[in-house]
């Protein structure tokens, strides 16, 4: 930066011409008290650093536009500033954003559940209406059993349960069809 003092009838005005070195010495100067002073407004450090620095790197990009050191310096504060406020909007959108997406989430997972409890009860109810062994069968097949463990467990044969267990589905096809369209509609 090439400091030259320039006088006017009012005060002293210093004129700068921000090169690589002259900017460089302005950061080293400006620095840790524009992080200290974004910190003020983002209570991030590492936040802070950021912003001070994108603002650097714009003072950078418009360096031809200023001609004195204190439009340099308000620059900078303004900048870190705007730029401070502006990401804790961004934040206080993706914070509202997020929670109305875990909400709906929320919703949906209790949808799902009563869902799922409530077929679950129907079903339960259906296979209460079966006779003994079908009704044995098609418990142990809700738990997740194949055929050869419900015969092992029930001591019968594995074709008296693959049968069973066909003649149980076409009588809770039967004892659920008016539970049809219930079951439609919740899900």
């Amino acid at each position: 930066m090439t400091l030259s003092l320039i006088k006017d009838e009012s005060h002293s005005l210093v004129s700068i011409r921000l090169d690589e070195q002259e900017f460089h010495n302005i950061f080293s100067k400006y620095y840790a008290a524009l992080c200290s002073f974004a910190f003020q407004y983002m209570a991030d450090r590492e936040m802070s650093a950021d912003i001070v620095q994108d603002v650097f790197a714009k003072l950078w990009q418009i360096k031809d536009d200023f001609f004195y050191l204190h439009q340099v310096k308000a620059f900078l504060y303004t900048a870190v500033r705007n730029r401070a406020l502006n990401e804790l909007e961004h934040s206080k959108v993706a914070y509202e954003y997020e929670q109305k997406v875990m909400a709906k989430k929320a919703d949906a997972f209790f949808h799902d559940a009563v869902v799922e409890e409530e077929t679950f009860r129907i079903l339960s109810d259906a296979i209460e209406k079966l006779p003994g062994q079908m009704r044995a069968i098609m418990r142990l097949a809700l738990e997740g059993k194949k055929n050869p463990e419900i015969a092992e467990h029930l001591n019968i044969s594995t074709e008296t349960v693959h049968t069973l267990k066909k003649t149980a589905y076409k009588k809770l096809r039967k004892y659920l069809t008016d539970y049809y369209y219930c079951i439609l509609l919740l899900l």
